[in-house]
């Protein structure tokens, strides 16, 4: 089961959040279990990461910034969200004020992730190479010497036909920074 990502990113008129708060100090003190990573303080990082953890006393207690407890990542836009499959109900409850697309994942690594028409996408995600290797793997299909080159070479870059979230994060802060 592939996710089509033009799907969700295509461009589209600015959503206006319908809160005054910003998405750490609802999450984190509001409705507490939360911490949300790369917010404020100068961060260059486009896509903040979510953590959560119930089983912790909130007013005691922090969530611990481990990967199993990451539960989404959130433009810092605040305009679409990766969240885990098992999370996607509470977390697009309580984040449903910010007007975030969520889309839903099994996992950050599986490649369930597609991109049919890159250039569709919004202006946030000019930039990202694509390239289909795929025939690196398959050899029914024509060698690409153009692309092996620049593969080689070390460049961050996706395929559109299969990437998972964490490769799609990778690529873009390989870009922005």
């Amino acid at each position: 089961m592939n996710i089509e990502l033009n799907k969700y990113f295509l461009p589209e008129k600015e959503k206006k959040s319908k809160v005054d708060i910003s998405l750490s100090g609802m999450l984190e003190v509001y409705i507490g279990h939360y911490f949300v990573s790369g917010e404020g303080g100068g961060a260059k990082n486009y896509w903040l990461t979510i953590y959560y953890d119930s089983d912790i006393d909130a007013y005691d207690e922090a969530v611990e910034t481990v990967p199993s407890n990451i539960v989404a990542y959130v433009s810092s836009d605040y305009k679409w969200a990766f969240v885990l499959n098992e999370h996607s109900h509470k977390l697009r409850k309580d984040v449903s004020n910010y007007g975030i697309s969520c889309i839903s994942v099994p996992d950050f690594e599986s490649e369930v992730l597609q991109c049919l028409h890159p250039d569709w996408l919004p202006y946030e995600f000019s930039g990202l190479l694509w390239i289909d290797d795929d025939f690196m793997d398959d050899e029914n299909i024509p060698f690409d010497f153009d692309s092996f080159a620049i593969i080689d070479d070390g460049v961050c870059y996706l395929n559109p036909k299969h990437f998972s979230v964490a490769q799609f994060i990778k690529v873009m802060e390989s870009i922005r920074s």
